[in-house]
């Protein structure tokens, strides 16, 4: 039997390794020094080179009268900016906007493709009113519908066919009589719904199904203490969705508005192509709350179906004769030109409006209750169009006072309330535009002597971070701060206004928001509503008021946390 000599190992014997170890490492060794030395350089090389080409100033292009967009520096080739996008992508735009020899327009790399950022907005004007043929916006449209929204790939053509159509109906809310009619029965169920926004109740079977989501606590017959984003939020969700698709739909599914929200959380996980399986929280629970919404949805259309083919309809839907005319009008277009049922996008209409509108409701009631005096200033402003009047009585029970909303006056007569709206917008609104530069073109700002241009090439793309620009402190003054007054005009003869000025908080062109207008007065109502008919504090009285950091969405965007509030009925005339 052979003994191990520690000193002279067994022959033949190797240590246990990989094929790299055994093999491929004594290869390397044997290679000549210049070989390594040229394998570990190398890489270094090409980074350092990358970085220095990549960080040439821009060049103007004989003949053209317009310079290339100047490219951020990056390290690593084709990757580009790819890591620190992903990460935090306005901190990435801040840093390159600071360098960029021409301020607002510069570009990055993700991944081999050009993206040229553009806030200055002259510049983005200027994209905005380009044919389809030179910057497209169809194509970028289809890719958020087919993946964010679920619809089949197999449907592009149709939707082809009738999208002009389609985008008809969505104008509606901007026409009259038609906005009128919408707002209407959006109002109506505001004034109902805020005068009964809190019940005072100890038993959670009693109270309505927005406060329950708001984690309502007792703490008297005429005080609560609430979660107010999530109390907002719903509120307006229960005047919208109703209004537009019928009252049938949220008393059938009542959780359709917590599935929006879940979807909407997933947006990025869908625009990936992330399937429902995969290993990340919030997937699996984006993607089962998107198939609920369709079931909904699916069933209305159904019903719909039935009733202009003249069948039956189940008895839970009603009449379906609350349904907003902008609906019945996207559904004729829909069966008339054979959409199977799980063709119809009537997702894409539900999820505009619950996403951004009621979050933006509890950034402009945040910023106002923690405003000093601005509340009473407010109120005063909007007395004449929010009144508030005795309920009806029989002996010693009483209605709760009856709530009335002018949303034409508010609009139109309450400067103050619109410049908050505004200012709101602009802090807490994240809208981007996105266009696919389809031949060369060349874009300029404003018409001067000293007017830049730059070229943009076929195959890039332009990105419009619209906050990016209303964060500006070139445009804005003290940028992160609230002005309750930012957004107020006084014309030669002292009248005062509202100008939005330069935010474009709704996005541009083709793609720009269709139902701003009414969303914005359906926002006014709820904020003046809420603010005429009850007293909020904060339920931490040494704390304060508290404005949450913000978390960045689709859209508008959402609170790090919640915020805690106790809630009391105004005490009006009568009642003193």
């Amino acid at each position: 039997m052979m003994e191990d000599d520690f000193y002279h190992p067994l022959a033949n014997v190797s240590t246990p390794s990989s094929g790299w170890t055994s093999g491929a490492w004594q290869a390397a060794l044997s290679l000549h020094p210049n070989v390594l030395l040229a394998l570990f350089l190398g890489p270094v090389l090409i980074v350092m080179v990358t970085r220095y080409m990549t960080g040439l100033p821009p060049k103007e292009l004989s003949g053209q009268k317009a310079s290339t967009v100047w490219g951020y520096p990056y390290w690593i080739p084709f990757v580009g900016h790819a890591f620190s996008f992903f990460r935090d992508p306005i901190k990435l735009m801040r840093e390159a906007e600071s360098q960029s020899p021409h301020g607002n327009i510069f570009s990055l790399t993700l991944g081999g493709t050009t993206l040229n950022i553009i806030s200055d907005p002259d510049l983005i004007k200027n994209v905005m009113v380009k044919k389809e043929s030179d910057v497209q916006f169809s194509s970028i449209a289809w890719a958020i519908v087919e993946k964010f929204f679920g619809i089949p790939k197999a449907s592009y053509q149709k939707y082809v066919s009738v999208w002009d159509e389609l985008n008809g109906h969505a104008t509606l809310l901007m026409r009259e009589p038609h906005m009128s009619n919408m707002l209407k029965a959006t109002i109506r169920n505001l004034e109902r719904n805020l005068q009964n926004m809190i019940t005072f109740v100890d038993t959670e079977i009693d109270l309505q199904p927005w406060e329950r989501w708001a984690n309502a606590s007792y703490i008297s017959s005429s005080e609560t203490e609430i979660n107010l984003m999530s109390l907002l939020r719903d509120m307006t969700g229960h005047a919208s969705i109703p209004a537009t698709f019928g009252g049938a739909f949220m008393e059938k599914y009542p959780d359709i508005l917590h599935d929006v929200y879940d979807m909407d959380n997933g947006m990025y996980f869908f625009l990936m192509g992330l399937p429902a399986w995969f290993p990340w929280p919030g997937v699996m629970k984006a993607h089962l709350a998107r198939s609920r919404l369709w079931q909904a949805l699916d069933d209305q259309q159904r019903n719909l179906d039935a009733l202009a083919d003249g069948k039956d309809v189940d008895y839970s839907w009603g009449d379906l004769d609350d349904i907003s005319e902008m609906i019945t009008r996207r559904h004729s277009t829909f069966k008339s030109n054979g959409f199977e049922i799980k063709e119809r996008g009537d997702l894409a209409v539900l999820w505009a409006l619950v996403v951004n509108a009621p979050l933006l409701v509890y950034w402009q009631v945040i910023y106002i209750l923690s405003t000093p005096g601005l509340v009473e200033r407010i109120r005063e402003e909007v007395a004449p169009y929010v009144t508030v009047t005795k309920g009806e009585s029989i002996g010693k029970i009483s209605e709760a006072p009856k709530l009335a909303i002018s949303h034409e006056g508010l609009t139109k007569h309450c400067p103050l309330l619109r410049s908050t709206y505004f200012e709101a917008l602009r802090l807490r609104m994240a809208p981007w535009s996105m266009r696919k530069v389809a031949s060369d073109v060349v874009i300029s700002g404003k018409k001067t002597d000293n007017t830049m241009s730059f070229a943009l090439h076929k195959g890039e793309y332009i990105t419009m971070p619209h906050d990016l620009h209303m964060s500006d402190p070139r445009y804005f003054k003290d940028p992160e701060k609230f002005e309750p007054e930012r957004f107020i005009t006084r014309d030669e003869d002292g009248k005062v206004s509202t100008d939005a000025r330069t935010i474009r908080p709704y996005g541009g062109g083709p793609s720009m928001c269709k139902g701003r207008n009414f969303a914005e007065r359906e926002c006014l109502s709820l904020v003046a509503g809420v603010l005429a008919y009850w007293d909020i504090g904060p339920a931490d009285k040494k704390a304060g008021w508290v404005v949450p950091p913000l978390v960045r969405t689709s859209g508008m965007a959402r609170p790090q946390h919640e915020t805690r509030v106790r809630i009391k009925r105004r005490t009006f005339e009568w009642e003193t």
